[in-house]
Parts: structure tokens; sequence; C-alpha cells
């Protein structure tokens, strides 16, 4: 979600912790509700706006990692997905395919986020989407729905000058690391990687905890 804001002179100060990087939005439209996470914001005097870039709030499971995993027998998606949320406070709400069962494997790290858009993948092109109960600006309920695939992939191209004006291509990095789990490569006669295990380091703002790098500076942004 991309807008700009304008504002009197007046109102600079308070604005400006109104929008700040970290902030929820929520957006609110019949029986549908969308919250989102404000990544960056920038704000120019001398034009009296200030422009927001914001992510779903489904960012949050950005922060949490999911391990290699291998399954001993086939589940259903409501299942993987209880695994790699049962502490985010995620709930499992729309689910469109209850009754496909699948027996799924994992080699590597990857974030919860990126782990239910493989999950989905594997459930038959199945899609994702995060939705909330709200109360005034209290949040009740966060759900993680499942949708059967939908729409098809025709094939087409579009070319540039013959189907289409123009195209604009953007693209933005938003470092929001406040942990790194670290895996180096798995010594010979070993089954297991390299971690930090074992290893102590902390320099006021980096440090180590387990098997993690983390980031006090990061975590307070």
């Amino acid at each position: 979600f991309e807008c700009t804001v304008y504002f009197e002179k007046s109102e600079q100060k308070s604005l400006r912790e109104i929008v700040k990087a970290g902030n929820y939005i929520l957006r609110k439209s019949k029986d549908d509700n969308e919250l989102y996470t404000i990544i960056d914001s920038e704000m120019d005097i001398e034009k009296q706006e200030i422009y927001i870039y914001a992510e779903d709030a489904g960012l949050d499971l950005l922060n949490e990692i999911a391990l290699s995993y291998e399954a001993s027998e086939a589940h259903p998606i409501g299942w993987y997905i209880q695994k790699w949320t049962y502490d985010s406070g995620f709930e499992i709400g729309i689910n469109e395919i209850p009754g496909i069962s699948k027996k799924l494997k994992w080699d590597d790290e990857s974030t919860v986020t990126e782990r239910l858009a493989s999950l989905a993948a594997q459930f038959d092109n199945a899609e994702i989407s995060y939705s909330f109960d709200i109360d005034g600006l209290r949040v009740l309920h966060k759900y993680v729905n499942i949708y059967k695939s939908r729409g098809k992939d025709l094939g087409e191209q579009l070319r540039i000058n013959k189907n289409l004006n123009n195209i604009i291509i953007k693209s933005s990095v938003a470092n929001l690391a406040t942990a790194l789990y670290v895996t180096g490569g798995t010594p010979e006669g070993k089954d297991e990687p390299i971690t930090l295990s074992g290893y102590s380091y902390d320099d006021k703002d980096i440090y180590t905890d387990g098997a993690y790098l983390k980031s006090r500076k990061a975590l307070s942004k």
C-alpha cells in the first residue's frame, strides 16, 4: 500500500509521529479489515507531503524462522500453518482445502512468511492471505486464510510498444532483521551443519544467543 499524505505546517510534528516506520495502518471496508506495517515514510518539508510505503501485516512473520523439516506422515495445510504460527497470535481463518493432506519436506531454513508461501504452492498452488478482527483500534484476532488457486496462466507475452505503452520497474530493500539464524557447512562425518551455538560475542549491539545473532539497535527500531 502506497500513498502520499499532505499536511499543514502546524500538523508537521504530530503527523511525523503518526506515520513513523513500524506503525500500523488499518483499512476497514464493510466486513473486511486489513492491517499494514509502515516500512518507509519520507517527509518533504517544502511540498508539505509525506510519502508512505506499507506492506501487509503478515510481515510480522518475517521475524519468525522456520527450520528445515520433514513430515513423518501426510498432514492437511492447516496443520502445517499452525506448526509455524503457533506463537505468533495468528489463527486459521478461511480454509477452502481442508480435505487435502500431503507429506512435505523442506531442506533449508526460511522466514515463516516464505515457508507459508512455499506450503501454499505445494498444495496445488493455493493462496494465502491475512485478515483481522478489529474493535476500534484493538486487534482481537489475526487470521491466516487459505484459498483455492484462482485464475490460470494463459502463457501470453506482452511486449513494450506493441501491447504496452510503458513499463515502470521499482525496487526497494528494507532491512527488518532483528535476528539472524546462521548456519554453515556440514563437517565431514557429521549430520548437522555448523552454527553459532557455543560461541559467545557481545559488542553492546550485536550479540549471540544460542544459534542466533541478534541486534539490540535493530530491535529498538
